[in-house]
């Protein structure tokens, strides 16, 4: 997994927040995502279709579709915290 990278920030001021953590973002294939979640493929489409909370649609580069690592793994903490609650 790559390490964070800090973004510079001016010199701290009173009430200026911290340096902002910068994680570059990388595509996913349907394989990966698959893995990651371990779902099939069947229920990886259901879901993006789920009018509750539908997973994140995949972006179309030529013929392949490919998801945003990002958005995978906000959705996976979404969907934890709404068990753990």
């Amino acid at each position: 997994m790559p390490r964070p990278t800090i973004v510079p920030t001016p010199p701290h001021r009173p009430g200026a927040s911290a340096p902002i953590l910068h994680t570059p973002q990388r595509f996913l294939s349907l394989r990966d995502v698959l893995d990651r979640l371990t779902i099939s493929r069947s229920l990886l489409y259901e879901l993006i279709k789920d009018p509750v909370r539908p997973f994140p649609s995949p972006v179309h580069l030529g013929r392949r579709s490919l998801w945003v690592e990002g958005e995978v793994e906000a959705y996976m903490r979404v969907v934890v915290e709404a068990e753990r609650t």
